[in-house]
């Protein structure tokens, strides 16, 4: 399950970022475990990504060193007088964390093939793919300060897990309003990404990446193909590199502009949306308005909405979806456009688990909401190209989230709408308070 803590909820400290009920794992082969460090109300687990370099250090014999994070850089101390410390490099403030080891270390067999998956590096640069598609974002600071972090995320979690990048636009204000009920509802770390769906009914004949092929050739294939309305409910189009080609997208070309169907309506989608989350008819166009209101205070593009169309290009976002290796055959497949299966790089475990450059070829990812919520399969992190959204989409979150949670209800009401959004039953790790 997501992590639950108000603390990440707000994003104002970057710790506990979606670590949940899925141990963090260290980089270093044969060590895994949490980091955790200590905020006001209580100890919170660390992203992955700063996991994985305390695990290095601790491998590497290290008990003091640097730990690049988002939120800058500190110095910690696993042997200080007053137990392990992490202290900002500039604030000088200090806080105590603790290092909790798995206690089911990795197995030979598990430590070799973490170990060939690490030699083998970040997946946007295996096989000496081309790195010259770069160059388009070159003259863009923030473009290339949000790639930066996105092949650093890489070269940290290439152990265990394979990347996909999703770029959209105009469905931005559906998926940060779905990442708002979630965190209201069971928790999820909205602050770390927006989500791409949300009702788990949407998935009753396609719950994984089988199912949805088998649907694709018996109903699509013939017809829209991925344009169908039961396809796009179920699919998101992926690329699997930050230096793709293609084909049909580019993701450092995209990345400015974003990647929307028009053919999609969007405020259907958002109302259909507030409904299932038990929001009265009669009281959706009020509360849609106030969502609508929000977005495009923050600077979204709401024009689908019959808000105004933003006047900059800067409307471009993108998820950085990681999924755990061992689920990678169930929630994702290699794909032609359209959404044929590509023969050629099929199963996709086996095309991202070698050392071939993955700059060319799409894939779909089956973004159902029950592996979408554990991070024991899939990690969602998020970059825009305005700047300005960027640094405060999670202030613009925890203004979301304030909005909806007295429209979600507390106690009964609250389990009722999270039951419905479930599909019917609750989460074996739902809490009756998920604040």
């Amino acid at each position: 399950r997501p992590s639950t803590s108000a603390a990440s909820t707000a994003g104002a400290t970057g710790v506990g970022e979606g670590v949940g009920d899925a141990p963090a794992a260290g980089s270093s082969a044969g060590l895994a475990g949490r980091v955790q460090v200590l905020l006001e109300d209580g100890w919170h687990d660390s992203p992955p990504e700063e996991v994985t370099q305390v695990f290095r250090q601790i491998a590497g014999g290290q008990s003091r060193f640097t730990l690049a994070t988002t939120r800058g850089m500190y110095i910690v101390e696993l042997q200080g007088k007053g137990g392990a410390t992490q202290t900002h490099v500039h604030t000088k403030k200090s806080r105590n964390m603790r290092i909790l080891e798995d206690s089911a270390p990795q197995s030979p067999r598990e430590r070799a093939r973490f170990e060939l998956q690490e030699k083998y590096g970040p997946q946007s640069k295996r096989g000496n793919a081309p790195q010259h598609q770069l160059e388009v974002i070159a003259n863009d600071p923030h473009a290339v300060a949000c790639f930066e972090t996105l092949f650093k995320r890489e070269e940290e979690l290439c152990g265990d897990w394979a990347v996909f990048y999703h770029s959209y636009s105009l469905p931005a204000v559906i998926y940060e309003v779905q990442a708002a009920v979630a965190n209201v509802l069971f928790g999820f770390d909205s602050s770390r990404s927006p989500l791409p769906r949300l009702l788990v009914k949407d998935f009753a004949q396609t719950p994984d990446a089988g199912s949805l092929i088998k649907r694709f050739n018996a109903e699509f294939i013939n017809t829209k193909k991925d344009h169908c309305l039961e396809y796009r409910k179920a699919a998101i189009s992926v690329m699997c590199s930050l230096v793709s080609l293609g084909p049909e997208c580019s993701i450092p070309i995209l990345f400015r502009f974003g990647y929307s169907e028009k053919d999609v309506p969007y405020q259907g989608v958002l109302d259909n949306l507030l409904e299932a989350c038990n929001v009265p008819k009669g009281k959706t166009k009020k509360v849609a308005t106030s969502i609508i209101a929000l977005c495009d205070k923050y600077g979204l593009d709401v024009s689908q909405f019959g808000g105004k169309k933003r006047s900059n290009e800067q409307n471009g976002h993108m998820l950085q979806i990681f999924i755990r290796r061992g689920f990678l055959d169930d929630i994702a497949y290699a794909s032609a456009p359209y959404g044929d299966v590509d023969a050629t790089r099929h199963p996709i475990s086996k095309w991202l688990g070698g050392d071939a450059a993955t700059h060319y070829g799409q894939a779909r990812v089956v973004a159902n909401p029950k592996t979408f919520l554990s991070d024991k399969c899939v990690r969602v992190y998020s970059a825009h190209s305005d700047p300005e959204f960027h640094a405060n989409r999670g202030q613009f979150q925890l203004e979301l989230v304030k909005l909806l949670r007295p429209l979600l209800g507390e106690g009964k009401t609250r389990e009722r709408v999270a039951t419905t959004v479930y599909g019917g039953v609750l989460p074996a790790w739902w809490k009756d308070d998920a604040s």
